[in-house]
C-alpha cells in the first residue's frame, strides 16, 4: 500500500509542483519550502493504529537547503467550539499552535534539497507517540500537521515550510450527520448561430486534469453514499453539444444552414487557441457528460434554473423570465432522466427577501448563513418553500498555508465542524454548500474525501426537502444590503433577453417541423440574465442581441413581393401577391393587410402550410368606399398572428371609373329607349291621320 501510494504522489509531482490550486495561501508570508499534505488517514482521531501523512515537498526559493527534516505536530490543548474553530481557520500560519515530534521515527529525513527540487514523504505515527490520545484527551478539536526543518548555507536551522490541518477527537456514541452540496455551475455563452463559444477553456476544463473533469471525478467516487448535487442544467446541454463537435442551432430534421464553425474554420478573431475541440476533446466531454447523469439518477438532485438566473433581479424586474428558466431546466432534466427538485441557490448565498413571493411552492432555496452560524438551518417559508441557510464556515476550508478549499483542507473541517456542532445538540444535518467554482484540486484523489469520512458517529445524508411537521416557519429577516442591490442585472440585460424570447416564440410558431428551437433560444436569451452575466453584463447583452438579430434575419426570409404601386379600378377587386417560403423548413404562414385609410378593407390570408422553398400567389379581396391614394403593409404573420419575415408596402389607388362608364351606359341606354318609343308612338299616330 504504502508502495501504492508512492508511486500516485510521485505520478502527480509535476502537476503538484505547479498547481495553484495547492499553492501556499497568498496572505501568508511564503516559506522557503512549500509541503503539500495531500493526504492524512484517517480522518478523525484513532483508539489505535497509526496516522499516516502522506505528499510533496518542494523547494520553491533560490537557496539550497540542507539536512531537510519532516516533523509532525499536534496541540495538546482542544478547540471547544465552532467559533474558536473559525478563529484558528484564520489565524496566522507562522503561529506555534502545536508540540513538534523530534524522537527518531516520528519524523521524515528528506535529506539536501537544491532549488526546484520536489520530494514526496509518507510518515505513518503511531497513535501512541502522540500528545494527545483518544484515552488520555479531551473531546474537540485539535491542531496536526507537518513542519520542515532544514539549514541555510549560514548554517541557520529553523522552520522552513509547514502545513496545517485540524482533527477532531470524538468521544461517545453520540452520531450527528450532514449534508454535503456539491454544484455544478459554469458560464455557458454561446454565439449567434448557438455554438458553444470558447470551447478550448470547455476542453480544458472537462479533461480529467480540468476543474469540471476532477468535479465529475470527485461527484463518481461518492458511489453509493448520499451527496447532493446542485445542478445548473445548462452546463449539461452545452456538453452535449460539444461531444457532438459543437453544432449549430437546428431549425428542423433537415440539415442546418451551413455556416463557417469556428472550431474548424479559424479566423482573426476566433483562433484555434480559443477554439480547440480535438477527438480527445469530445471523447473527454462524452465520460463527463456520462459519469454526471449517471450519478445525477442515483443522488439527490437540486436543480437550478436553466442558466443559473439572477433571482432577485429578475423577481422585482420580469418574473416570468424566471418561469420560463424553471420551465427549460425541467425540459433537460427530463430528457436526461433526472428527478431534480427545483432549486434556488444563489452562487453568493444571497437573495432579495421580495424574491420568495416570486419562486415557485416546494422549491428548495439554498442560501448561505454567511458565516454567521445558525443553531437550526432547515425551515419552512410563509410561501411554502423549503429554507436552508448552508453553512458557510464549513465551507470556507482549513488553515492556511494550504489552499483552503483543497480536497483534504475542505474534509478536515467539515468533519471537525461536525464534530463540534454535534455536542450544541443542533436539528438536523450540517448543511454545506461547496463554493459555487469549487475544483476539488490535482491530489482530490489521494485525499479519499468520501471514505474517510465514513465514521460510526458521522452519517452523510442528502439535502431533501423537509417532511417533518414541526419544522418551523422563519419569520426572521433575510439580510441584503444595498451592495448586493447594486450588484443585480439591469434592464438592459433584461430587456435583451425579452426581445430574444419574443423572436424565439415567433420562430417556433412558424416551424412545423420537429424541433427544438424554442428551448435552445430560450436558453441562450438566460444567458444574458445569467448571475454569470453580472461579471460582464454588456458582453453577454451584445452576444444575446447578435442572435437575436440572426434569428431576425432568419424569419425574414420568408417574405410577401409584388408591385409598389397598385391600381383598384371600381369599388372591389383582387390583389394578388406572391408569398414565398425562403426557409429550407416548412412552416405555417399566413398575411395580415395593415391598410393607412378606414376606406379601404383588404381581406387577411388564413395561415397555409408551404413547403421548404415554396413560392404561393395570394389572390386578397379587397374593397375601397372612396376615390384616393393609401399605403398598404401586407405582412407575413404566424398561427396566432405574431408579425415576422419582410412585408411587402406598396401604394394602393382607388377609383370610381367602373362606376361612372355604367351610369352613362345606363343613362345612354334610358335615352335610347325613349327615343324609340317616341318614335313609335310618332309612328303610330301617324298612321292613325292618314287612314283618317
Amino acid at each position: 500500500m504504502a508502495g501504492l501510494l508512492a508511486l500516485l504522489i510521485a505520478t502527480l509531482l509535476p502537476v503538484l509542483a505547479g498547481s495553484p490550486a495547492l499553492a501556499a495561501d497568498p496572505a501568508a508570508e511564503a516559506t522557503p519550502l512549500t509541503v503539500r499534505l495531500v493526504r492524512m488517514t484517517p480522518a478523525a482521531l484513532p483508539s489505535k493504529g497509526k496516522v499516516v501523512f502522506a505528499g510533496t515537498v518542494s523547494n520553491d526559493s533560490e537557496s539550497a537547503y540542507t539536512a531537510v527534516n519532516l516533523h509532525p505536530f499536534m496541540s495538546s490543548t482542544p478547540i471547544r467550539t465552532r467559533a474558536e474553530l473559525a478563529t484558528a481557520a484564520d489565524s496566522d500560519p507562522a503561529t506555534d499552535v502545536g508540540t513538534r515530534l523530534v524522537e527518531p521515527g516520528q519524523f521524515a529525513a528528506l535529506g539536501d534539497l537544491a532549488p526546484g527540487q520536489t520530494v514526496t514523504f509518507r510518515i505513518a505515527l503511531p497513535v501512541k507517540d502522540l500528545p494527545v490520545t483518544t484515552g488520555t484527551g479531551e473531546a474537540g478539536v485539535y491542531w496536526i500537521g507537518l513542519h520542515a526543518l532544514g539549514q541555510d548555507h549560514n548554517g541557520v536551522r529553523e522552520v522552513i515550510g509547514r502545513a496545517r490541518t485540524f482533527i477532531p477527537l470524538v468521544k461517545g456514541s453520540r452520531t450527528t450527520t450532514f449534508a454535503l452540496v456539491v454544484p455544478v455551475r459554469e458560464q455557458v455563452r454561446r454565439d449567434a448561430d448557438g455554438r458553444v463559444l470558447g470551447t478550448t477553456r470547455w476542453s480544458d476544463a472537462l479533461a480529467p486534469t480540468g476543474r469540471l473533469g476532477r468535479l465529475g471525478g470527485f461527484i463518481a467516487s461518492a458511489g453509493g453514499r448520499a451527496a447532493t448535487l446542485l445542478i445548473d442544467p445548462s452546463v449539461l446541454d452545452a456538453v452535449a453539444d460539444l461531444k457532438e463537435k459543437n453544432p449549430p442551432l437546428s431549425l428542423g430534421d433537415g440539415e442546418p444552414e451551413e455556416t463557417p464553425s469556428p472550431s474548424a474554420t479559424p479566423s482573426p478573431n476566433l483562433s484555434r487557441s480559443v477554439n480547440r475541440l480535438d477527438p480527445a476533446d469530445l471523447a473527454n466531454a462524452d465520460a463527463w457528460l456520462s459519469t454526471v447523469t449517471a450519478a445525477a439518477r442515483t443522488h439527490t438532485v437540486l436543480g437550478l434554473g436553466y442558466a443559473d438566473p439572477d433571482v432577485s433581479a429578475l423577481s422585482r424586474r420580469r418574473p416570468s423570465m424566471l418561469e420560463l428558466s424553471t420551465k427549460l431546466a425541467a425540459t433537460t432534466f427530463g430528457n436526461l432522466d433526472i428527478a431534480a427538485v427545483p432549486a434556488v441557490a444563489p452562487a453568493d448565498g444571497w437573495l432579495a427577501p421580495d424574491a420568495l413571493e416570486r419562486i415557485a411552492p416546494e422549491s428548495m432555496v439554498l442560501l448561505s448563513d454567511q458565516g454567521r452560524t445558525r443553531y437550526r438551518q432547515q425551515w419552512r417559508t410563509g410561501t411554502d418553500q423549503d429554507l436552508v441557510f448552508a453553512d458557510g464556515q464549513a465551507a470556507s476550508g482549513g488553515p492556511g498555508p494550504t489552499e483552503p478549499t483543497d480536497a483534504l483542507a475542505l474534509r478536515q473541517r467539515i468533519i471537525s465542524d461536525a464534530a463540534l456542532r454535534s455536542r450544541t445538540g443542533a436539528p438536523g444535518p450540517l448543511v454545506v454548500d461547496l463554493p459555487a467554482n469549487w475544483d476539488p484540486g490535482p491530489a482530490w484523489q489521494l485525499a479519499d474525501f468520501f471514505t474517510e469520512l465514513d465514521t460510526d458517529w458521522l452519517d452523510l445524508v442528502p439535502l431533501s426537502g423537509s417532511t417533518d411537521l414541526s419544522t418551523p416557519t422563519y419569520t426572521g429577516d433575510l439580510p441584503y444590503a444595498a451592495d448586493q442591490r447594486r450588484e443585480e442585472l439591469g434592464t438592459a440585460n433584461i430587456s435583451a433577453a425579452r426581445t430574444l424570447v419574443v423572436t424565439t416564440s415567433a420562430l417556433n410558431n412558424l416551424l412545423r417541423s420537429k424541433n427544438t428551437v424554442g428551448h435552445d433560444l430560450s436558453g441562450i436569451a438566460l444567458n444574458a440574465v445569467s448571475l454569470h452575466a453580472r461579471r460582464d453584463a454588456r458582453s453577454t447583452r451584445d452576444q444575446v442581441g447578435a442572435t437575436n438579430a440572426r434569428m431576425r434575419a432568419t424569419l425574414g426570409k420568408v417574405q410577401v413581393l409584388g408591385t409598389d404601386f397598385v391600381t383598384l379600378s371600381g369599388g372591389s377587386g383582387t390583389l394578388a401577391v406572391t408569398l414565398v417560403n425562403g426557409l429550407d423548413q416548412p412552416i405555417t404562414v399566413g398575411v395580415e393587410p395593415r391598410v393607412g385609410s378606414a376606406d379601404v378593407t383588404i381581406e387577411s390570408a388564413k395561415p397555409l402550410e408551404m413547403a421548404p422553398g415554396q413560392r404561393t400567389v395570394l389572390r386578397l379581396k379587397t374593397e375601397a368606399s372612396r376615390i384616393g391614394v393609401t399605403q398598404v403593409v401586407l405582412t407575413p404573420v404566424t398561427e396566432n398572428g405574431t408579425a415576422i419575415g419582410s412585408p411587402l408596402t406598396f401604394s394602393l389607388r382607388t377609383s370610381q371609373v367602373g362606376k361612372l362608364i355604367w351610369i352613362i351606359l345606363l343613362a345612354g341606354g334610358l335615352l335610347l329607349i325613349v327615343m324609340i318609343a317616341r318614335r313609335i308612338r310618332r309612328a303610330v299616330r301617324d298612321h292613325h291621320w292618314r287612314r283618317a
